[in-house]
């Protein structure tokens, strides 16, 4: 597996942000260095250029070098972000016969409004299932019936309802149990899998550098079932793993167990088919 570095701040609304790149580059510390690499993020936040999308010339840039790395890598690529935006870059390439596995506290399926522009984390999933022509020409559009949400608590009836419409399963953390998660995969009839992992899914008693933590989420050995499980007899086509905000080294020390154990797993996914 080869790994890409993004520690993209732009996408994320929280006052917190920048803390991303401090998350990434503390990840990246316990990567195999000869198949790391460091994407460069702008250092301003970007214009939204009358988008629907916040920020959105930065998302853009950081987008393009990601979808340029991953096109040309040989072996699967895990993006380590960063926000949660940072995997946009990663879909490229993706066929009919991926499913995309969000494992997030969040859905990611805010609606895009050029009047109300959102952050990119914030509507990530309907940027890549359903945005305008214009806006991220170069990725992938995924179909609705490919994607399947994991994990998500808390999130407005309205995004719930705008899943059900797209045609998207999304299992709130009780129902996202290891063989639900599979058998969701199952019903895509796809051969190969991309997985997104936003730490939001965890427990805030598991790690303490999340952005916005949401109580009653997984576990770290919960999350790595339900890798498992996501990834069980099919190519690994891809991968991300966004949302690690440390508030200072030390304390990023004591959540890299759990998040190198998701990260373990991930790498273990690319080598088994």
């Amino acid at each position: 597996m080869q790994f890409l570095v993004v520690g993209q701040w732009q996408g994320s609304a929280s006052s917190r942000a920048m803390r991303l790149g401090d998350g990434a580059s503390s990840i990246a510390a316990d990567l195999p260095r000869a198949s790391t690499t460091v994407v460069d993020v702008p250092a301003g936040a970007g214009d939204r250029l009358e988008t629907a999308v916040a920020r959105y010339t930065s998302v853009l840039a950081v987008t393009e070098r990601v979808a340029e790395e991953t096109s040309v890598a040989s072996e699967p690529v895990l993006v380590v972000g960063g926000d949660g935006a940072s995997v946009l870059g990663a879909t490229t390439g993706l066929g009919p016969d991926t499913a995309f596995v969000r494992i997030a506290g969040s859905s990611g399926f805010r609606a895009l409004n050029r009047a109300q522009p959102v952050a990119a984390e914030t509507a990530v999933l309907r940027i890549l299932v359903d945005r305008s022509d214009d806006l991220f020409p170069g990725i992938p559009t995924l179909p609705a019936s490919s994607i399947v949400v994991a994990g998500v608590r808390g999130i407005e009836e309205s995004e719930s309802n705008a899943l059900d419409r797209a045609g998207i399963v999304h299992l709130d953390v009780d129902a996202a149990t290891p063989e639900a998660i599979a058998a969701a995969v199952d019903a895509t009839g796809a051969t190969s899998v991309f997985v997104h992992v936003d730490l939001d899914v965890l427990d805030p008693s598991e790690v303490d550098g999340l952005l916005e933590p949401v109580p009653f989420g997984l576990d770290g050995a919960g999350l790595v079932e339900r890798i498992q499980a996501a990834t069980r007899g099919r190519r690994l086509a891809g991968a991300a793993l966004t949302g690690f905000a440390p508030v200072d080294p030390d304390r990023a020390v004591d959540d890299l167990g759990v998040i190198l154990r998701a990260v373990g797993a991930l790498t273990s996914a690319a080598r088994a088919v």
